[in-house]
């Protein structure tokens, strides 16, 4: 099954006076017949060609590696993960692309995906946990497919255009699941969805709005999101941590884990808890870890 003639076309206008929009058009216009493991393969080399290329995103790249791997890595294993991030972050517009064409793929293996559906059945809401990592979308069409009612929270885009078209081909990719900003009006239709019942797909390892509250992530206090604590304190809703993972044959591998314990917790110490989670996710594979701008920024630690 396609999806392609559902694609949207922004106008010309739009397209012209904004690259990162004509390039995504054209990737998904390119994505139409061209194999996936051939967008990975691409991807992979212009992933290694940015990274080689481009001071700041080794600098970006390595600062994290240095925080996951610990400080016994070797500069060779820093360097390799670090690149490894990168072409993880261009695979993923690949998915992108790809996810507007054909129907969404099969996990190559899962684990745990009950844990989802189990705290659902409570009746007070599910927020899925996970992180710019691998395909992390793939938890999403999942969720979806289970029958529940999902919501995803996601990064406001600039400028508008970008942010419309990105949300057009999210919407045919999974149909039936609402995205929302994370802003202000998103938070309030995320905390009514839970009220409801509803999942919620949130990514926790960036401060997307700039307003987060320190806490020590991965040896160093670093800004991360309060929201997902506020909203699971707030309603009752159980936080399930999952990512996707990709496999070396191409796939996906999905891993859910265990309802966090957040009972009797307040706010701060739910955060932890929630970053704990962050980090035993990454570290299954750190180099499919895409955040491409600074974690931390020089808090004390």
């Amino acid at each position: 099954m396609s999806y392609s003639n559902a694609i949207p076309t922004p106008p010309l206008r739009d397209r012209l006076r904004t690259p990162k929009l004509l390039a995504l058009w054209l990737l998904v216009r390119v994505a139409r017949r061209a194999p996936l493991r051939l967008l990975y393969a691409v991807s992979d080399i212009l992933g290694t060609l940015a990274w080689a290329a481009t001071p700041q995103l080794r600098e970006v790249t390595r600062d994290h590696m240095r925080h996951v791997l610990g400080s016994d890595a070797s500069s060779a294993r820093i360097d390799r993960a670090a690149r490894g991030c990168v072409r993880s972050a261009v695979r993923y517009y690949a998915d992108f692309a790809y996810g507007a064409n054909h129907v969404p793929r099969p996990f190559e293996s899962s684990e745990g995906l009950e844990h989802i559906t189990r705290a659902s059945e409570a009746g007070r809401g599910v927020i899925i946990l996970s992180a710019h990592l691998g395909n992390p979308e793939s938890i999403s069409y999942a969720t979806a497919a289970l029958g529940l009612d999902l919501l995803i929270l996601t990064e406001p885009l600039q400028p508008h255009a970008v942010h419309d078209f990105v949300h057009a081909i999210r919407a045919i990719a999974a149909p039936g699941v609402r995205y929302v900003p994370a802003d202000l009006g998103g938070v309030r239709a995320a905390l009514e969805h839970l009220r409801s019942g509803g999942a919620l797909a949130v990514l926790g390892d960036r401060d997307v709005l700039g307003n987060g509250d320190p806490l020590t992530f991965f040896g160093e206090r670093a800004r991360l999101p309060g929201g997902i604590a506020d909203l699971a304190l707030r309603t009752g809703a159980a936080v399930v941590p999952g990512v996707a993972l990709r496999t070396a044959r191409g796939g996906i591998r999905a891993v859910v884990h265990p309802p966090l314990d957040l009972a009797g917790l307040d706010r701060e110490h739910a955060r932890v808890r929630i970053a704990r989670a962050l980090e035993a996710g990454i570290t299954l594979a750190p180099d499919q870890w895409f955040p491409l701008s600074p974690i931390w920024d020089g808090l004390a630690t």
